[in-house]
């Protein structure tokens, strides 16, 4: 038998030292549901500004640290040709355009939504939405020089091929690039793709707007079954969007349809990220309990869990573009795109692979701060968050920014608490007291608690208690009825 010792249920956020583990208990703290927080700084180090030698407005991209130490991405419009560029940018703001693409009249790529990848080879690849000898987009290399080649032009429906890449690619272990078209294929709805650094390149699959879904807007990550596994923005049982994963030959599996329910999310357009648990964890633009996005949780077998809806609390964080980030710290970090305490502007957040938000940063767009945030954040080699803004900044044509946040001393995965009742620092009254956690399929969680530490006794909560548990995240809840100034919870767990 062993205990998991959590904290009181008082409003707060506050941490106590079990077995090693830091647990981190969540409180109604404020009106926006967001804990307090260790002391963090968003820097922008950057104000894109449109200009010849600068781009305009990093879309749904994410930055990259190469292996030189500099971070890399892509503006959709700006540059010589106002055709978006690939700059480079160092971690205290040195800025460098790397390279001006030219618009489809040159036969060059423009619109370059999603950034790029460090290849094994040591080079940059991307995708560009449009350009190119035929207007669908391209697949191109740039050196670190800035040296340019555009390695595939899209043909478009009646070459089998897809059209109009949103998405960033992907590098397999076997060498090969592989990503998506948001369009074209043999039906028009998009494709997954496999090319490799000379050009040769291979339609793996072609969507029809089925259970299969349409318009992938993300790219893919490979699992650790081989198979890729990628979103979809609409298709599926309701046109909300898919969850699927494809073999290299092209064998389809989809995966989840959302909009199963009232309560599912929808319209997803970040990819998924591989967890340190196996798991795989993403975001959905809408849907939910309230219609504002969610986080969810994808498991090894293919089952689908909801860790977070969005739009719970009067100025929570709203629609996510951006797929999550893993932390060292095994946190989850992401990006709002709308909500927040600034006008609407979005936000910086971090979540447990459980449960638990603590939003980091709300946008504020009229003090010189980014807005609108849709790229994926990166953790630099200085434990620090890097990201870019859609708008926002001294131009309004977004920032490239710095979040310096100390890393978390805290467990993810161990449990927290969350109070659905009051806020502030008196006593708990008809306090819905939920504990979340990760079970571990076999075992018997009971809830006990104590008035007081050191306990001289603790007491299971009547009829609190999860038997022979199937594993996973997991919430069980007690009813506090009475006032209750401070109590203190663990969970009693038997093999």
């Amino acid at each position: 038998m062993k205990t998991i010792d959590c904290n009181r249920a008082k409003s707060g956020t506050r941490s106590i030292q079990t077995r090693g583990w830091s647990v981190v208990i969540l409180g109604l703290l404020t009106l926006f549901g967001a804990g307090a927080v260790r002391a963090q700084t968003v820097t922008a180090l950057h104000d894109f500004n449109g200009t010849p030698n600068d781009g305009d407005g990093p879309f749904l991209m994410h930055l990259i640290q190469a292996t030189d130490g500099y971070f890399y991405g892509t503006t959709i419009s700006g540059g010589i040709s106002n055709a978006g560029n690939v700059f480079r940018i160092s971690s205290n703001g040195v800025y460098t355009n790397i390279y001006d693409f030219k618009s489809a009249y040159a036969d060059d790529g423009q619109t370059a939504e999603s950034g790029v990848i460090q290849g094994s080879d040591g080079n940059f690849y991307g995708t560009t939405f449009q350009g190119g000898s035929n207007f669908y987009g391209t697949i191109y290399k740039v050196t670190p020089a800035g040296v340019e080649t555009n390695i595939h032009y899209f043909q478009g429906r009646a070459a089998g091929e897809g059209i109009q890449p949103f998405a960033a690619l992907y590098q397999s272990t076997n060498g090969y690039f592989y990503g998506t078209t948001s369009a074209g294929g043999t039906r028009g709805y998009g494709t997954v793709f496999q090319i490799d650094s000379a050009g040769n390149f291979m339609t793996i699959y072609s969507f029809t707007n089925g259970l299969d879904g349409s318009d992938p807007y993300a790219g893919v990550v490979q699992g650790s079954d081989g198979y890729f596994y990628g979103t979809t923005f609409y298709g599926g049982a309701s046109n909300l969007g898919t969850l699927y994963k494809v073999s290299m030959t092209g064998d389809f599996v989809p995966l989840h349809q959302f909009g199963a329910n009232s309560n599912d999310g929808a319209y997803v357009d970040s990819g998924l990220i591989l967890g340190s648990t196996g798991d795989f964890f993403g975001t959905t633009y809408g849907g939910g309990t309230n219609g504002d996005g969610t986080v969810f949780r994808l498991n090894s077998s293919g089952v689908l869990s909801y860790i977070y809806n969005f739009g719970n609390y009067t100025y929570d964080g709203l629609n996510p573009h951006s797929a999550l980030t893993q932390g060292s710290d095994g946190y989850l970090y992401g990006t709002t795109y709308l909500g927040g305490t600034n006008g609407n502007s979005g936000t910086i957040f971090k979540i447990g692979p459980t449960g638990g938000v603590i939003y980091l940063h709300n946008f504020d767009a009229f003090a010189g701060d980014g807005a609108f945030p849709t790229g994926q954040l990166v953790e630099g080699y200085d434990g620090n968050y890097y990201g870019t803004t859609f708008m926002g900044g001294s131009n309004q044509i977004g920032v490239v920014y710095k979040l310096a946040y100390p890393p978390s001393t805290n467990n993810p995965n161990n449990p927290n608490i969350t109070e659905t009742g009051s806020s502030g620092t008196g006593a708990n009254t008809t306090n819905n007291v939920v504990v979340s956690f990760a079970a571990i399929a076999g075992e018997t969680y009971h809830l006990q608690y104590a008035n007081s530490l050191p306990a001289p006794a603790w007491s299971n909560v009547p009829g609190v208690y999860l038997s022979n548990a199937i594993g996973g995240p997991t919430s069980i809840s007690n009813l506090i009825t009475t006032s209750v100034p401070e109590r203190f919870y663990r969970l009693q767990v038997t093999p």
